[in-house]
């Protein structure tokens, strides 16, 4: 199977390098009016203003985050070595330090995606001050405001590019890496499940690949790749049902046809009164579908705690086969497969509407 690439957080990276931007040209102008006193900059001091800008700390790290990367990142320029190697490292302990604490949102840096964002960020800053000076041989020779700010900023862009390693997985499995991208979709009991669907998966096929290679031993690995992506398919459609009642707030619509009902009633023109109790029925439908949406989500989830459940089952018939010796394995793998599979069909299919949802039944509810 051919390995795929994912970029994940793309808004945090995109975010990261227009603020990175910002600092990189800030440094500039700090530079510009510093060479004025001849106080001259290095322009490798353009990654730590990009840093510190770029930075999105979790509450609790800001000032962890704001001391660490000046005083962290200036620590190469300390020591007796040639450039470009100060710079090189000093790009990446700022990279490291922002992809730890400051990826963005609440979430911390893994360490692969902490480690890869350094490396290439540190690559990719003594190219960034060779283009700034070559940007300074060729456009700006005489220096000043202007050839300050695109230098500087030159050297920020090419440190924020180097993170979006950071932001890069690599998945040789397809099922396993359409459940990574649904990791940022859904959150509370949903991301819980879904967590537990990838460890179970990723379990069960350590245990499959195990077994000798053969007919048995594919089927059941279909078999285990269907039911996790039933269970991804699951958390798609609950995470699209959370994104429509996230945009609604019952109470108010709620508010709303009390409201319309009060206005209705108090009103003598029989026009007005016929065009309010239609705007409260109206309402009233809508508050009815959000009712309909909540209970779908709920049958959704529940059915998401058994597909899991099911792919406990799994994991633990394929422990028990494990112990077998080799020269039967092939023939439980396949029994093992056939018996998953007749599993999952005894699963219902989620019920999109209750047997009591018609409009009418909700408008007289609600006029109750």
């Amino acid at each position: 199977m051919a390995p795929s690439l994912h970029l994940l957080h793309r808004e945090d990276f995109e975010r990261r390098t227009l603020r990175a931007l910002v600092g990189g040209a800030a440094m500039g102008l700090l530079a510009a009016l510093a060479e004025r006193i001849h106080l001259p900059l290095h322009p490798g001091f353009a990654v730590i203003a990009a840093a510190l800008a770029g930075a999105r700390p979790r509450p609790g790290t800001q000032g962890l985050l704001w001391v660490g990367v000046p005083l962290l990142s200036a620590l190469p320029y300390l020591f007796q070595v040639d450039a470009p190697v100060p710079q090189a490292l000093s790009g990446a302990i700022a990279a490291a330090l922002v992809g730890w604490m400051g990826p963005g949102g609440d979430r911390l840096g893994k360490p692969t995606e902490v480690t890869a964002g350094a490396v290439a960020a540190g690559a990719l800053v003594p190219l960034g001050m060779y283009v700034q000076q070559v940007l300074d041989a060729r456009f700006f020779p005489q220096g000043g405001l202007l050839g300050a700010l695109v230098g500087f900023s030159a050297v920020a862009l090419f440190w924020s590019v180097g993170t979006l390693a950071s932001h890069v997985t690599v998945h040789v499995d397809a099922v396993e890496s359409r459940g990574s991208l649904l990791e940022d979709r859904v959150g509370g009991e949903a991301k819980t499940l879904l967590e537990r669907t990838r460890s179970l998966y990723r379990q069960c096929q350590t245990l499959a690949l195990k077994m000798p290679s053969g007919p048995g031993r594919d089927e059941l690995v279909g078999v285990l790749q269907k039911m996790a992506n039933e269970s991804f398919t699951l958390a798609e459609s609950h995470a699209e049902l959370e994104t429509q009642l996230a945009a609604v707030v019952p109470q108010d619509v709620e508010t709303q046809v009390e409201q319309l009902r009060q206005r209705a009633a108090a009103t003598e023109d029989a026009g007005a009164r016929r065009q309010l109790e239609l705007a409260a029925s109206s309402l009233g439908e809508e508050l009815n579908r959000l009712n309909l949406l909540a209970r779908k989500r709920s049958r959704l989830l529940a059915q998401f705690h058994a597909q899991v459940a099911l792919l406990e089952r799994a994991r633990m018939s394929l422990v028990g086969v494990a112990g077998t010796e080799a020269s039967a394995k092939g023939a439980q793998a396949a029994h093992l497969a056939q018996r998953l599979a007749a599993l999952g069909q005894d699963t219902p299919a989620p019920i999109d509407e209750a047997p009591d949802a018609s409009p009418t039944a909700s408008v007289t509810r609600l006029r109750g």
